[in-house]
C-alpha cells in the first residue's frame, strides 16, 4: 500500500470519501476473513439473534449483519491496529479515540433490499462532527452486488431530516432524498481488500444484490476525535423515535422453531 497522504486528505476534505486500494495486503486480509468465518459459525451456532441479522434466519448463508464484533478475542485486539487509527487520524487531522465498534456488512445473493440513503451522524449524534466510518471491502463490490454511493460535499451541509426506514439493520432514512440526490450519487466500485472511507455526516446508501452467486461483504470500524463528544439530549431523541423499529428488530430475531 502505497499513500498520497496530501492527496488523499484534499480528496475526504472535498467530497467526505476517499478510497484506498489495498489498504490490506492479501495475508492481512486472509487472517480478517479466516477469524470472521469463525464468528459466523460460532454465532449461527449459537443462535445469537440479538447482534445478527438474516434474510433467513434458519440459512447461515443469508447473515447479512453483525454487530459487536469487539467482544471477539481476536476483533477486540484488533480494533487496536494502528493502521486503522493512524489513517482515521489522518484523515480527520486529529487524534482519534480507539474504535468505537467493529461490524461485518453483507448483502447475500439475490438479497433485493437496497441501503437507504442515510448519514451516520443522525445515529452518532455527535458534535462537532468529527468522525469517520473505516469500511473495508472483503468482496469485490460493483454496482450489480450493490456498492456505496455517497454524494460529494454532503458532509458540508449539516444532517438532513430522517424517519424510520422499516429496514432490517438500517432504521433511518432521508426525509427528502430526491432524485436530484439520487444522480448526484457517485458508486465507489472495490476489490477485496480496498478501503472506503467516509464522513459521518456524508449522505450515503447502496443498491441490492442483483447477483445469483456473489457476496458483498465489508468489515467496518468507527473512530471519532478526542474533542467530539456526544450530544445526548439528540441521542436520546434518536432512541425514542427508534423504539418501533428497534421492536420490530427484536421480534424479528426471536427464534422460530
Amino acid at each position: 500500500m502505497s499513500l498520497d497522504i496530501a492527496q488523499l486528505k484534499e480528496s475526504f476534505q472535498q467530497n467526505g470519501y476517499v478510497v484506498v486500494p489495498n489498504f490490506l495486503d492479501t495475508n492481512e486480509l486472509k487472517t480478517v476473513q479466516i477469524n470472521l468465518e469463525r464468528l459466523i459459525e460460532i454465532t449461527h451456532q449459537k443462535r445469537n439473534y440479538e447482534h445478527a441479522f438474516y434474510a433467513n434466519k434458519h440459512d447461515k448463508s443469508s447473515l447479512k449483519q453483525l454487530h459487536r464484533i469487539e467482544e471477539d478475542d481476536f476483533f477486540k485486539s484488533y480494533s487496536t491496529n494502528s493502521k486503522w487509527s493512524s489513517l482515521a487520524s489522518t484523515l480527520l487531522n486529529e487524534k482519534v479515540e480507539p474504535a468505537l465498534a467493529l461490524e461485518w456488512f453483507n448483502k447475500p445473493p439475490n438479497y433485493f433490499h437496497e441501503t437507504p440513503p442515510h448519514q451516520d451522524n443522525f445515529y452518532f449524534c455527535f458534535e462537532p462532527p468529527q468522525a469517520l466510518t473505516i469500511w473495508l471491502a472483503l468482496d469485490h463490490a460493483d454496482q450489480r452486488t450493490g456498492c456505496l454511493h455517497f454524494i460529494p460535499g454532503s458532509y458540508l451541509q449539516g444532517i438532513r431530516p430522517h424517519r424510520l426506514s422499516n429496514n432490517l439493520g438500517f432504521s433511518q432514512t432521508i426525509v427528502d432524498f430526491t432524485e436530484k440526490d439520487q444522480r448526484t450519487g457517485v458508486a465507489i466500485t472495490a476489490n477485496p481488500g480496498d478501503a472506503v472511507i467516509h464522513h459521518a455526516e456524508t449522505i450515503h446508501w447502496a443498491g441490492s444484490n442483483q447477483t445469483t452467486d456473489r457476496n458483498r461483504a465489508a468489515l467496518a470500524m468507527v473512530f471519532k476525535s478526542s474533542t467530539c463528544q456526544r450530544n445526548q439530549q439528540r441521542f436520546e431523541a434518536y432512541q425514542q423515535s427508534a423504539k418501533p423499529f428497534i421492536q420490530q428488530e427484536l421480534r424479528l430475531a426471536e427464534v422460530v422453531e
